[in-house]
């Protein structure tokens, strides 16, 4: 055994004298300059990085290994060691001119020098630095032409995202592809009613937002239809193309992980007056929230002056019962006439503020990668958990992901991309006007003398569960009781992802196959307590969502050379399956309190269900052919048959060709440019790509109804089907530049773009004597001409310091040149008050006016645009349809920049829209309200309209009370005056990090390669005209999402935390 023991020692004593000292410097091959930081890796795992002087010193085992250099920018090398002790290693900047690999249609991977049409691309460090619950958000400001809006219900809420404006009067949604499978990214709303009953709008979320930006490796936007021809009737409005992260080529188990932590603040709170509070007429007295006072049945702010001492019986004012037991004024089930003591009538400046917490969002990601016998693989567990700003709202995420790549032969590649997804939501917030949004009671009627604190305490004492305690009980819910009892849960299960196989027959001739499945299961669950104002026993409702899509495709392709010419030709086919249904049982009636069952219900059930299915075979053909590195030419074409076009009797007109030419030419190959001119190319390309229908336009189907004494009803659809209708068609050229100065320092990417959208599918409205409302044709021909500009820069770039900064300007405009009926203008939608038509805003279009004009009432004025005052000195309606504006901006700047010094490094980005205007119903609510800054100024002596007389023609001098100018004025019947510039600057994200290059052994940490600690905001600063609202949210109307209107929206979030990975 001694023995033994003895030649332990002497091995590793023998092991540790033959270890080999390598020494050197790394430079810059063009220029000399010493390379700092640079990663040095040996092939048995032990490393280290190179000084600030470009030196390093590392201890490997064995002479017959390899040292591999590595640095972002500069090509790899590696160096077989043989006998060297001192290696200096001179590393090629990399030439993005001639290297940019973007991933465009199909998956397919191609040299951007190649490409007739502008791609522009996003890589993981700018997805995922400064974590959001919804990844689309981090695009905002990034790309030129893509614009992304957010909904208004804070974490878990939808993003919308345009790319290139709109130019569809039904569809402008953009494809979303995974590795090559299309996935989706639809917001299903619950079933709703519009009467001022029933459930409200709950966003739950888009579908994209569920993936990961820890697995993301890059986004890539395909613009226009040249870049998506190939994706067919589905591309019309662009794709988004997510690459997803593979496992690391390296030797050995490599693992990652990064956690995140920010906390969330209200942030754009409505700037209130604080100097009047409850009440009517400057009266007001507290009786039982219902009219026993005075004025107590309503919740204006246009009651006594606050904070002058006044005494004054409030809803949280003391009661003594004749038991000694003290009550408040709201406890209205409590007592029986006695006197409600007055309390101090004081203002309450920070109810909002008070009502809002601080949000905190952690994100923890863990990924391991390694290396097998002919393969990698990925994989990944990311565990997101937000609590949001508003009480009792949050975002529970968790993700699985594994990527796979297998080489069973020399010529077969196995490749396979899954992700397991599970959300889920103890509470979302409505949205919209009504009594199940807290902002209905907060913000636009609200009082300035309610002190939100007394709301905290929701049941009245010893009827907990059944009588909620509230400030007003006409129209009100108390907010915590809102948030706390009338949830709205979900849970869902998805699962997206695919498998492929890729073999080369020879060299030349290769097939792939794919198959990709998106399936997605989700349950919702609605209660409502007792006591509340729309359900008064208590409501209960179960909604199931279900969705499944598969795509299956093949791809043959034969690549050549033929002296000065390269060919490239490919032909596959699709089959798309989708099919969603979406089912929502509900009884508005509880028997008992409480108890949230269907078999709870004290009255018939209602059930509302739609189904849907949908099939398209797809073929598709590309040819690529190049000239002498400076010309190449691209030529697609692409076949679909849609299943919604079909009808029972016939599959005549479901076929539809899409074809597509593109071509680059560079000029820097093909002639010598001036010294300062590094890489030029010129491009250009035609398109036509289609936009067919959903389901069930074609012919008749039965839909459901509500019960009739506790059975189904069924009636046909309320519009008149098509069989003859036919996929909308976009056909689009686009010209553009790409020049570099100055060995890539200076970038000018500039794009023309000019699309014309032609056989609209559009609902027309007809006689309802009809029996049907509206009747589906095709019709109407929109312009869409736009400019795009990518300037790109690095005016810094020392061995030290560099600083890297891009703008992203884009303008479009969408132009009616034709609709289907000549006279008067055609509604695409509409956002309203309830059903009422005069609190309506509508979205129309007409011979001659753009895309995202917007309509509504205002007042009357003269040819000098003067407004009409009558003869008691107020504004005169007019309910004629008057345009007020238009929703789209002018244009939008995103400024980006990103430094190095040394191991720091920082971003920021602006985020600039210019133009366009948005109606806000919360501006317009609260001012009559009298709840907002704006209504503040009450002189004793009245408010003189500025205009003139309608009879005289002179200028008005007839003075009305403070009341009743504002709540005229800004009358919510007539939106005129409540429309605002929706312009805005936002300072969007910014991040200051320090990454530390370790050694082998650090802390005792083995293999650490890297560790990186930042802070980091998110949507840190906004300067825009309105005081009350970001112009960024969208409202929400039916089952959709509805731009240039924002209702009763929560406040945003200001983001600050912090960010730590570490990469072994």
């Amino acid at each position: 055994m001694k023995h033994f023991f003895m030649w332990v020692l002497l091995l590793f004593a023998s092991n540790s004298f033959s270890q080999i000292k390598i020494t050197g410097t790394i430079t810059q091959k063009n220029t000399g300059e010493k390379i700092p930081y640079v990663s040095i890796s040996s092939s048995i795992r032990n490393g280290t990085t190179s000084d600030i002087n470009g030196e390093y010193s590392i201890e490997i085992l064995e002479k017959n290994t390899y040292l591999t250099y590595s640095s972002l920018g500069y090509k790899t090398q590696k160096i077989a060691i043989g006998n060297q002790t001192v290696i200096n290693i001179q590393l090629d900047e990399i030439e993005t001119n001639l290297n940019e690999i973007v991933v465009t249609a199909l998956g397919v991977n191609r040299n951007t020098k190649e490409l007739g049409y502008v791609v522009q691309e996003i890589k993981s460090k700018d997805i995922s630095e400064i974590k959001t619950p919804n990844f689309l958000d981090n695009l905002a400001g990034k790309l030129a032409g893509v614009t992304i809006s957010q909904g208004a219900t804070g974490v878990g809420s939808s993003s919308k995202i345009t790319i290139r404006g709109e130019a569809s009067f039904s569809n402008n949604n953009p494809l979303f592809v995974v590795d090559g499978t299309p996935i989706n990214n639809n917001t299903v709303f619950n079933f709703t009613n519009e009467a001022a009953a029933g459930f409200q709008e709950i966003d739950f979320g888009n579908g994209a937002m569920e993936v990961n930006a820890d697995d993301i490796e890059s986004v890539t936007v395909l613009k226009g239809p040249s870049a998506a021809a190939l994706y067919g009737t589905r591309a019309s409005n662009g794709v988004i193309v997510i690459k997803t992260k593979d496992g690391t080529k390296k030797k050995g188990l490599g693992i990652s992980i990064n956690s995140s932590i920010t906390f969330d603040t209200a942030f754009r709170l409505p700037d209130f007056q604080n100097e009047y509070g409850q009440g009517n007429s400057d009266n007001f007295k507290y009786g039982n929230g219902l009219g026993n006072g005075i004025n107590d049945n309503i919740t204006y702010s246009w009651g006594p002056r606050l904070d002058t001492g006044n005494l004054i019986a409030q809803f949280d004012s003391p009661v003594n019962l004749p038991n000694g037991t003290i009550v408040r004024g709201g406890d209205t089930s409590l007592y029986n006439g006695l006197p409600i003591t007055p309390t101090l009538f004081k203002s309450n400046p920070n109810n909002l503020k008070d009502f809002y917490q601080t949000g905190i969002t952690t994100s923890n990601n863990i990924s391991i990668n390694d290396e097998f016998d002919s393969g990698s693989y990925r994989l990944s567990f990311t565990n997101l958990d937000s609590e949001s700003i508003i009480p009792g709202v949050n975002l529970d995420r968790k993700t699985v992901a594994l990527k796979m790549n297998f080489n069973p032969t020399e010529t077969t590649k196995i490749t396979s991309s899954v992700s397991y997804v599970n959300s889920s939501s103890d509470n979302r917030p409505a949205n919209g006007y009504g009594s199940e949004n807290v902002n209905y009671s907060l913000v636009a009627w609200g009082p300035r003398s309610l002190n939100i604190n007394s709301l905290r305490n929701y049941w009245q004492p010893g009827l907990e569960g059944v009588q909620q305690y509230s400030f007003n009980y006409t129209y009100f819910d108390n907010p915590f009781f809102i948030l706390q009892e009338n949830t709205n849960s979900f849970n869902r299960d998805r699962l997206f992802g695919n498998v492929a196989i890729n073999h080369k027959f020879t060299e030349n001739l290769s097939i792939s196959l794919r198959s990709g499945m998106d399936y997605s299961s989700e349950k919702r669950e609605f209660k409502r307590n007792f006591s509340s104002n729309r359900f008064k026993n208590g409501a209960h409702a179960e909604h199931d969502v279900f969705y499944r899509e598969i795509n299956t495709e093949f791809l043959l392709n034969y690549k050549n050379n033929f002296g000065y010419f390269s060919f490239d030709t490919s032909f596959g086919g699709n089959r798309l399956d989708q099919k969603a249904s979406t089912k929502q049982s509900q009884t508005t009636n509880l028997a008992q309190p409480g108890i949230f069952s269907l078999n709870n219900a004290a009255s018939p059930i209602e059930v509302f269900q739609f189904n849907s299915q949908k099939r398209i075979n797809s073929l598709y053909g590309i040819a690529k052919l190049g000239y002498k590195d400076y010309l190449y030419i691209d030529i697609t074409g692409r076949n679909d048959w849609s299943s919604a076009l079909a009808t029972p009797f016939s599959v005549d007109g479901t076929s539809f060709f899409y074809p597509s030419i593109s071509s680059s030419f560079i000029l820097s190959n093909y002639t010598k440019l001036p010294e300062n001119i590094s890489f030029a190319k010129l491009r250009a390309s035609a398109a036509q790509v289609g936009n067919d229908t959903n389901p069930y336009q074609t012919s008749g189907a039965f839909v459901s109804q509500t019960t009739f004494n506790g059975q189904p009803t069924f009636s046909n659809q309320n519009f008149i089907p098509n069989a003859n209708l036919k996929p909308e068609v976009t056909t689009s050229y686009e010209f553009g530049a790409d020049v570099r100065f100055f060995k890539d320092r200076l970038s000018v990417d500039f794009t023309y773009y000019n699309a014309t959208t032609k056989d609209q599918i559009i609902s027309l409205p007809i006689p309802i004597s009809s029996g049907y409302n509206q009747q589906v044709v095709n019709g109407g021909k929109v312009n869409t001409t736009g400019v795009e500009i990518i300037l790109g820069g690095t005016p810094i770039k020392n061995k030290n310091f560099t600083w890297n900064t891009i703008f992203n300007f884009a303008t479009n405009k969408s132009v009616i040149k034709d609709l289907p009926q000549e006279n008067g203008r055609l509604t695409l939608a509409y956002s309203r008050i309830y059903d009422s038509a005069n609190q309506t805003v509508w979205f129309q279009v007409e011979e001659g006016g753009e895309v995202g004009d917007f309509y509504g009432t205002g007042y009357k004025k003269n040819a000098e645009g003067q407004f009409l005052i009558d003869d008691n000195g107020s504004y005169i309606a007019d309910n004629t349809l008057q345009k007020l504006g238009n929703y789209n901006p002018d244009f939008t700047l995103g400024w980006s920049n990103s430094f190095q010094y040394k191991n720091w490094n920082a971003s920021f980005l602006f985020d600039w829209r210019q133009g366009g205007e948005i109606v806000s119903r919360t501006s317009a609510l609260g001012n009559v309200g009298g709840q907002l800054a704006e209504t503040s100024f009450r002189p004793d002596t009245g408010i003189v309209a500025q205009g003139v007389n309608v009879n005289t023609g002179q200028p008005n001098t007839i003075a009305v009370s403070a009341e009743s100018y504002y709540r005229k004025f800004y009358d919510r019947n007539h939106e005129e005056n409540n429309v605002y510039d929706a312009s805005f600057l936002k300072v969007r994200q910014f991040s200051i990090g320090y990454t530390l290059n370790l050694n082998e052994g650090f802390l005792g940490l083995q293999d650490v390669s890297t560790m990186n600690f930042s802070f980091i905001g998110n949507n840190l600063f906004v300067i825009t005209e309105n005081p009350h609202f970001d112009p960024e949210q969208l409202a929400v109307q039916g089952n959709g999402f509805v731009s240039g209107v924002e209702d009763m929206s929560y406040a945003t979030s200001r983001s600050l935390g912090f960010k730590v990975a570490f990469n072994f």
